[in-house]
């Protein structure tokens, strides 16, 4: 083979300096995705992948085919890939650095990451190891995250169904149960259906152990198909169960009883899904026509294309060079910056203003993706009107804007929990305690009456984020912070309600007065 070395095995520099190049990527992509691995439960699975890949890639060598040379097309078409793949994946490091909860970068990174090694191994073993190593390659995608849109619009329909199915079956058994969006009204209490229980999670994961087994075995396409309708189903099927189950635990003992359970029941759809995809792929094995005891053996050495170490050399530095540059950009102008703006913060309630506070689960509180402050308060003021509060803070890091503007919201929470959404009003612009402060005004009905809501959103040097578009998670905004040399600094999230306000001007002139009382000047940290 004309473009392989003639040596049966490769010199040992040159194969250092590949498991060195492959190292580095590997990292690079990983590092890429880890925020969305450890961060958001959803994805936590996302830990275990990588190493699936190099099981099922170790799963596939024994019984790799003969090398091949790559001809001369495709050899141009696979160096390009590499060339534009590794310069994509370098480029990437800044958004990773400011913007690790934007979705599109571990999707990037993965994408790269991907057609490297799918490059790399067509130039190493030709058309016959690309086939024949692609698919363990291809399975690192099961941990990217999905584009939040099309996940936001599954798991709204899900928690729904979720949220219905539950109500019909507690009316067969005889319990009071009304649906309020993807709320369960029983007689005394409410019982969110939320995310971590709308089953995206269990399908997700269902889908990974499907794809993992069906190439663990080494079963055909159409046994293939079996593990993943059988996962897909028990997935859906396992947490509707859960789902009741949790239901007819509030009905009996109430709601505390629901978070004693609430995560051992999600880990039991996980395992039992996983067990039955397991045994079903163990069963499917035995009728495959493809036994690797009977494969053809090819000779242990391989061959290793030409300039194979100066392209390793190479990607090692500019990769390692991107992001030591990356992580100087951010910490030089960092350096430079200016002092912070001055910071408010919301104030502790007085024992005699009749306030209370609400407490906040844990649950909750890990969906929020763990503010450093976070305050619920209800009260009646003296017209008789009813408030609701939520103050949260995050410090800097990426948590903070995909929560502000993803997670707290309340286009998202109020609907969730059965409020109807009338009409987006003007903004508010007002200033207290030395701060400039613009809400974002939302009318919303529950059960007929007027709720009057506003909504800030602002980040630690002061500027403030009143709209989705303006906010951190806009596309604008994520490459202008890169441009800029701009890290999240930390946000702050201020959101009450009030319910009994006659008209707007009122709600206004009463939110006034609340944020006069309340807001002060920041002293120490959070």
């Amino acid at each position: 083979m004309s473009s392989l070395l003639p040596q049966s095995f490769p010199r040992r520099a040159d194969l250092w300096w590949l498991i060195l190049a492959c190292g580095v990527g590997g990292w690079l992509v990983i590092r890429s995705c880890w925020w969305e691995w450890s961060y958001n439960p959803q994805y936590s699975y996302g830990t275990l992948v990588p190493l699936l890949v190099l099981l099922l890639l170790a799963r596939r060598w024994p019984d790799r085919p003969e090398q091949q040379a790559p001809s001369r097309s495709g050899k141009v078409v696979a160096v390009l890939a590499l060339g534009g793949s590794a310069v994509l994946l370098a480029l990437i490091q800044p958004l990773a650095a400011s913007a690790a909860d934007w979705r599109m970068v571990p999707g990037l990174a993965a994408t790269s990451g991907i057609a490297l090694a799918l490059s790399g191994t067509y130039l190493i073993g030709g058309r016959s190891w690309l086939r024949h190593f692609a698919f363990p390659l291809l399975f690192f995608w099961v941990a990217v995250p999905w584009p939040s849109s099309q996940e936001n619009v599954l798991m709204s329909w899900l928690m729904n169904h979720n949220t219905a199915f539950c109500v019909e079956v507690l009316h067969w058994l005889g319990y009071a149960a009304e649906q309020r969006g993807n709320l369960i009204a029983i007689p005394g209490a409410l019982l969110g259906v939320e995310e971590a229980c709308s089953g995206i999670r269990s399908l997700q994961s269902g889908i990974m152990v499907a794809l993992a087994m069906g190439e663990f075995f080494r079963v055909r396409l159409g046994a293939r198909s079996v593990l993943f309708l059988v996962a897909l189903g028990g997935a859906l099927l396992g947490n509707a169960l859960r789902s009741l189950i949790l239901s007819l635990a509030a009905c009996q003992n109430g709601t505390d009883a629901v978070d004693k359970i609430h995560d051992a029941a999600g880990l039991s759809v996980l395992l039992g899904t996983s067990a039955l995809v397991l045994v079903t792929g163990k069963l499917l094995s035995r009728h495959s026509a493809e036994a690797l005891s009977q494969a053809e053996r090819p000779p242990k050495g391989i061959g290793l294309p030409q300039g194979l170490r100066l392209a390793a050399i190479s990607l090692v530095i500019l990769w390692l060079g991107s992001v030591v540059g990356s992580e100087g950009w951010f910490r030089w102008h960092e350096a430079r910056a200016l002092a912070s703006a001055p910071q408010w913060t919301v104030r502790e309630p007085q024992p005699t203003e009749n306030i209370q506070t609400e407490p906040i689960s844990e649950r909750t509180l890990g969906l929020l993706l763990y503010p450093r402050t976070a305050r619920s308060e209800s009260w009646r003021d003296g017209k008789g009107w009813q408030w609701q509060s939520f103050y949260f803070y995050w410090p800097p890091g990426p948590n903070a804007a995909n929560s502000a503007m993803g997670v707290h919201n309340p286009s998202n929470c109020l609907q969730g929990i059965g409020f109807e959404l009338v009409d987006k009003l003007p903004d508010w612009s007002t200033e207290v305690a030395g701060s400039g402060l613009t809400f974002q005004r939302y009318l919303f009905y529950d059960r007929g009456h007027p709720v009057q809501v506003f909504h800030t959103v602002v980040e630690d040097d002061g500027r403030p984020s009143t709209s989705y578009e303006e906010a951190s998670l806009s596309r604008t905004k994520r490459w202008e912070n890169v441009r800029m040399a701009r890290r999240n600094r930390g946000l702050r999230v201020l959101e009450f309600a009030v319910k009994g306000a006659p008209d707007a001007a009122e709600a206004e002139a009463a939110a006034q007065e609340w944020l006069s009382r309340r807001i002060e000047m920041q002293t120490g940290d959070e």
